[in-house]
């Protein structure tokens, strides 16, 4: 099989001809990286030289070492790099107005891990946004979606709850690659954009592909935690630990009033596909119950292909908030920086979910309208696959 080429891998044959003698700033965190291992960072800053005038890093950090939402990244100036590494998820989303003074080009190498709600791709759409108009170009050095091109999970948000998790009417695994989903929201929102991704070679939509896994945020540490994570991010919607302060963020599940062997049995018995529940106890060490023990499952992923994980923690939150109705919570907001409504109503983009399961509704009977939607948007996007 021909080794993959990632779109960082393809610009040294191309940078004469992309970058010419346009002043760059660069949109990437210290975790991307080549196929060789080489930071993205430091590849752009070889092949363009004192053409770089600026990095800006998006969640989480350029280091990739604030924890969870809402967590700000301050704006410094990297000596190594000889440039001003500027926050997007600092004092404002949006880049200043003195940021863009001089710059002709947008470099963009996004980690994606393939869910709608990692903010990378939606805080991109929404600088994109920002631009329209502006005259700067925006290439995109596209990496292939982790989690496959081929199946799409969960429901599509709706636009009255677009936000930093959601820019786009898009299903919670939406199937699309960063150049995809990006060039998706040039043509949505009527954008006036120069645009063009560089696109990653040898990859077709139904592979996965967990290529060099580095750390795209601290509690995305595997591409096991990117498999569970269009399922699993529905617990930072409510009082459930999702693991976070564990080596586990994600694949576990559970709080101090859960019983762990009554959940487990109670998800066997729905016999849902590619998946196990390990009944477990856990400590978080910072987070939600940080320093009490919790009981809940460990999600093991049996089968990739046939795992839905977005079924799979539905019923999951489901089964919690049947057996412990006293107890089990939405959580309250804020959340990414939405202060009314509610953090899962933020995640699944639109209050569906969270209705269903307060009726104690299996996912069985939401699915043929998750279907459509999904349908809905895969006609969509179908213009902007760059990828067989």
């Amino acid at each position: 099989m021909p080794h993959l080429i990632n779109g960082i891998d393809a610009l040294a044959g191309i940078h004469a001809r992309l970058l010419g003698c346009r002043r760059i700033a660069l949109v990437t965190g210290s975790a991307s990286i080549d196929s060789a291992g080489r930071p993205t960072h430091d590849v752009v800053r070889q092949l363009a030289g004192s053409r770089l005038q600026a990095i800006w890093s998006l969640q989480h950090g350029f280091f990739v070492d604030k924890q969870d939402n809402m967590v700000l990244s301050p704006s410094f100036r990297w000596k190594r790099a000889g440039v001003p590494v500027r926050s997007l998820y600092g004092e404002s989303l949006l880049p200043a107005e003195e940021w863009l003074r001089g710059i002709d080009l947008l470099l963009c190498d996004p980690f994606d891990v393939g869910t709608r709600v990692y903010t990378f791709l939606n805080h991109l759409a929404m600088v994109l946004r920002h631009l329209s108009g502006r005259g700067i170009e925006v290439v995109v050095l596209d990496r292939p979606n982790p989690l496959n091109g081929r199946d799409l999970e969960g429901p599509v948000a709706r636009p009255d709850h677009f936000s930093i998790v959601a820019q786009l009417p898009a299903p919670m695994r939406h199937g699309l690659t960063a150049g995809e989903f990006l060039s998706y929201a040039v043509s949505y929102h009527e954008l006036d954009v120069p645009f063009s991704v560089v696109k990653a070679r040898h990859w077709r939509r139904g592979e996965f592909s967990p290529g060099s896994w580095t750390l795209p945020s601290p509690n995305m540490p595997s591409f096991a935690t990117a498999l569970v994570y269009p399922g699993a991010v529905l617990l930072e919607g409510t009082n459930l630990s999702e693991g976070r302060g564990t080596t586990r963020p994600f694949e576990l599940a559970g709080a101090p009033f859960v019983d762990p062997f009554l959940l487990a049995a109670e998800l066997a018995l729905l016999r849902l596909p590619g998946v196990r529940f390990v009944p477990m106890y856990f400590k978080p060490e910072f987070s939600k119950h940080a320093g009490r023990v919790c009981g809940g499952v460990l999600v093991q992923v049996t089968d990739r292909d046939r795992f839905r994980s977005f079924a799979a923690y539905y019923e999951l939150v489901r089964a919690v908030a049947r057996l412990y109705p006293g107890r089990f919570a939405w959580k309250q907001p804020p959340y990414e920086f939405e202060r009314e409504r509610p953090p899962i109503d933020m995640i699944c983009g639109s209050d569906l979910v969270r209705r269903s399961i307060d009726d104690d509704v299996p996912y069985a009977r939401l699915r043929a309208g998750v279907e459509r939607g999904i349908a809905a948007f895969a006609e969509a996007v179908r213009p902007f696959r760059l990828y067989p």
